[in-house]
């Protein structure tokens, strides 16, 4: 009997630290800001009495500082030391003829950056990037402006232009005109960021431009004078409207005179003696 009762109370004790044992163990731990546990540890059910579970910082974060792992102790996890912040993407490698313009983010996890292309390039891809857990998104690139083939001219030549089939941005195109021909305008034409030509010159007859200028160096105003029949108009400084101009004058005069003079040459008669005396 004293066998038997002793039996009995070993067995349970040990049932009563298999029981106490079971039962000890911890809850699911949880994280905190940018802190989250590993794929492995969500998956676990049971957290006894020792065991180890493993953090990680979330997506677009890095680790700061501090341990991952904490442990269940008397039902209690340890002390989660981990800290996590931003990852920064850093500047974004150089790419010719390209330029970014940075916003209040910088280069942080979630910011985004403006993309431009230098004067005479064209941008080919995004006008933003931003900054994953992955890096930059986007992949931009500067293509150069191009012009359409320069057009011959009349009576001319295309004395010069790039070796290429189009020219691009800042290429200078130059003219020449034919034996004859007298060019008007800038000989050079440049390929602006507009894709456009600058200025297009032309090749002109060089008997046409020399008649042409003779004819504005003899053209000239007719001066005339105060005096006479005049009537003054609104204008430049002594600008004068004439009713009749110089060479109208200078006709009047010579008609006068040579009547004057056939008139004292002529023969008097009775009845101009008689004038003449009544004058006298």
């Amino acid at each position: 009997m004293f066998y038997s009762t002793s039996w009995t109370s070993w067995i349970s004790m040990i049932s009563l630290i298999f029981i106490t044992e079971g039962t000890a163990q911890c809850l699911k731990p949880t994280g905190k800001e940018n802190v989250v546990l590993t794929n492995d540890a969500l998956l676990q059910n049971d957290y006894p009495e020792g065991s180890e579970v493993t953090f990680q910082c979330s997506n677009g974060y890095v680790i700061e500082q501090g341990s991952e792992r904490i442990t269940c102790t008397n039902r209690n996890w340890s002390v989660l030391e981990l800290t996590c912040k931003k990852k920064d993407c850093g500047y974004p490698a150089e790419i010719p003829h390209l330029k970014y313009d940075y916003k209040a983010g910088g280069t942080l996890f979630g910011a985004s950056i403006r993309v431009f292309c230098d004067k005479g390039y064209y941008l080919q891809g995004p006008s933003y990037r931003q900054c994953f857990a992955t890096g930059w998104s986007g992949k931009p690139k500067c293509e150069v402006v191009i012009c359409e083939v320069p057009n011959n001219i009349s009576n001319g030549i295309i004395s010069r232009k790039p070796d290429k089939e189009f020219p691009e941005y800042g290429d200078v195109i130059q003219y020449s005109c034919n034996q004859g021909y007298t060019l008007v305008g800038n000989k050079s034409s440049e390929c602006n960021e507009d894709g456009e030509y600058t200025s297009t010159p032309e090749c002109k007859d060089t008997t046409t431009t020399i008649s042409s200028s003779i004819t504005t160096l003899t053209t000239m105003t007719v001066p005339t004078t105060k005096q006479g029949i005049f009537t003054g108009l609104e204008g430049q400084e002594d600008t004068w409207e004439s009713d009749i101009n110089d060479a109208t004058v200078t006709l009047v005069v010579l008609i006068i005179l040579y009547r004057f003079s056939k008139k004292k040459g002529s023969y008097q008669t009775g009845e101009d003696h008689r004038r003449k005396e009544e004058l006298l």
